[in-house]
């Protein structure tokens, strides 16, 4: 007999199972967000985020409605943005606050999602999926990005009011009030003027419609309720693609629509598999060579076809025997649907997998359905094995986030150092002849087709700009706070020869590894070994400095 959402209404109901006051669960779930994340409290105002720094301090509240110019529909972002730093500033600790609290908020409502479907099963053993999901996600060290790095904001935001939406789906379908149809729209278009990635909102939400109307075998009028939920929600889709249309040229924000509606199935389908290996089997953290060698087969080899076959016969007997199989699985796989239609957005862009960090905020928005479905999955196993498993999945994942801050600390006193430690303000020009571009793959000091950026750390960061030119030659990543390079000088005084102090770094450029090039100033050659840096011209009052063990280092 299905089991009424009545008796799975969140907390309630599984609290009292297990002797807990439901308000506990929420204020626990951001107290952890907060101690795990602490370390971070000064990291995150980097690469990116002086370039909004920038365009805050020359718009003010006026570039709020036009997202500051940027192309992309992101004005509830921009509203959060700009407040917090009208309030408080840049590198305030409040924004560790903001982001850890909001973090911990969708991880609650992950686990209180999770508590309302109605699994047929012992309250207790609800409780224990709910929460064990909620920590997964909770302690993903691939959220680490979303919530150490401050321009992603909108990660947040439209994760939060998706999951909100949800909610008040859950709500609507248990009792259609208005009340909840108004706070299901506004929901919607909150998320969706927040980040585009919200486009695939609706399709969660009829998922949750169809999966739970189906499971409680209430069809009756199933076309009219979804009409009433999601037409409104199919005229904000045609708002959103008109407005970029008349405001940018394009129908699609951010990357355009050449780039964003790009339909290529093998190649979208083998980034998913890829979320999927990276997510849930920690695969960042495997040795280099064996995430290349699977990440690599994932493209075309065996594994592709392989995980292929697998995703779309389950697909296909999930569907078949969907009326057939116990709540538990029917909802395992609603949450691996979930999984794979929030990872449609980013499912035709780069993955990156070389370092930590980088990219790893495209997987914010689906990881919490894909540990839910995996929750659901082992929970048909014996109890014991169960709990086991699950407690292990925990403690691993909170292990590696708190290496994932710890990363994001470092990098932050690295970063500091080295702008507040800059004393060459008397000279004309300076050139940097190298300079971190990541920490562990942990931004630094990034720059993409610029002459230099660390001029923008010393207005924005320290408050003193250098007022002459400067120039940065190449980058490298950094591995340990001790890391640096040695320079030599040949006879003429024009050529620099770079080399690293210590293994295990490389030379980088525009983000990529570096290749030759010349401008102006300075030819850039890279050896076999080493690197060059000839001057074309030797000019008075130039510094020319390198970091080494986070100081200075002026070429004499």
């Amino acid at each position: 007999m299905p089991v009424s959402i009545e008796k799975y209404t969140g907390t309630a109901a599984a609290g009292t199972a297990a002797g807990i006051k439901p308000w506990i669960f929420p204020v626990a779930f951001i107290l952890a967000s907060l101690a795990v994340y602490w370390p971070t409290r000064d990291a995150g105002f980097v690469m990116d985020w002086l370039g909004w720094q920038y365009a805050y301090n020359r718009d003010g509240w006026a570039g709020v409605p036009g997202s500051f110019g940027y192309p992309g529909l992101h004005p509830v972002l921009h509203f959060g943005n700009y407040l917090l730093y009208w309030l408080f500033g840049a590198n305030s600790p409040v924004w560790y606050g903001v982001f850890a609290v909001l973090h911990g908020a969708n991880a609650w409502l992950l686990t209180r999602l999770a508590l309302r479907l109605p699994l047929q099963i012992a309250a207790i053993q609800q409780l224990f999926i709910a929460v064990a999901a909620g920590l997964l996600f909770l302690f993903s060290p691939y959220a680490a990005e979303v919530v150490v790095w401050r321009v992603c904001l909108h990660y947040l935001l439209a994760l939060l009011f998706t999951l909100l939406a949800h909610h008040f789906t859950l709500d609507y379908l248990h009792t259609p009030r208005r009340s909840a149809w108004w706070k299901i729209q506004g929901c919607a278009a909150i998320a969706l003027f927040s980040f585009e990635w919200s486009l695939v909102a609706p399709v969660l939400l009829l998922l949750l419609a169809l999966v739970y109307r189906v499971a409680q075998k209430q069809t009756g009028g199933l076309r009219s309720l979804l009409g009433r939920l999601f037409w409104p929600q199919a005229g904000l889709w045609a708002l959103y693609f008109g407005i970029n249309k008349l405001r940018i040229g394009d129908w699609v924000g951010h990357y355009g629509a050449e780039t964003h509606l790009r339909v290529q199935p093998q190649t979208m389908l083998a980034t998913m598999l890829k979320y999927a290996v990276k997510q849930f089997g920690f695969a960042r953290h495997w040795e280099h060579p064996y995430k290349t060698a699977v990440f690599d087969s994932l493209d075309a080899g065996w594994p592709f076809w392989l995980g292929a076959g697998v995703v779309m016969a389950a697909a296909g007997v999930w569907a078949l025997l969907f009326r057939r199989i116990n709540a538990r699985l029917q909802w395992a796989g609603a949450s691996f649907a979930w999984f794979l239609v929030a990872l449609l957005p980013v499912s035709n862009l780069y993955f990156c997998f070389l370092l930590f960090s980088e990219n790893d905020r495209y997987g914010y928005f689906a990881t919490g359905f894909g540990w839910l479905g995996i929750l659901l999955l082992l929970s048909c196993l014996p109890k014991t094995w169960f709990r086991i498993a699950a407690i292990g999945l925990v403690a691993l994942s909170l292990q590696l986030l708190l290496g994932m801050n710890q990363l994001w600390s470092e990098s932050e006193k690295m970063y500091a150092g080295l702008v507040e430690r800059f004393r060459w303000y008397d000279r004309d020009e300076v050139i940097i002849l190298a300079l971190p571009d990541n920490y562990h793959g942990v931004f630094m000091f990034r720059i993409i087709g610029q002459d230099s950026g660390f001029h923008e750390a010393l207005e924005l960061r320290r408050g003193r700009p250098f007022g002459g030119k400067m120039w940065e030659a190449v980058q490298f990543n950094a591995e340990t706070p001790a890391d640096g390079i040695q320079v030599e000088t040949d006879s003429s005084g024009r050529r620099y020869q770079l080399n690293f102090r210590q293994p295990g770094n490389w030379w980088w450029r525009n983000g990529i590894g570096a290749t030759d090039y010349e401008n102006d100033r300075y030819v850039f050659r890279k050896k076999e070994w080493h690197t060059e840096v000839e001057l074309k011209e030797k000019r008075p009052n130039t510094a020319l400095i390198y970091p080494s063990g986070g100081q200075w280092i002026e070429v004499q």
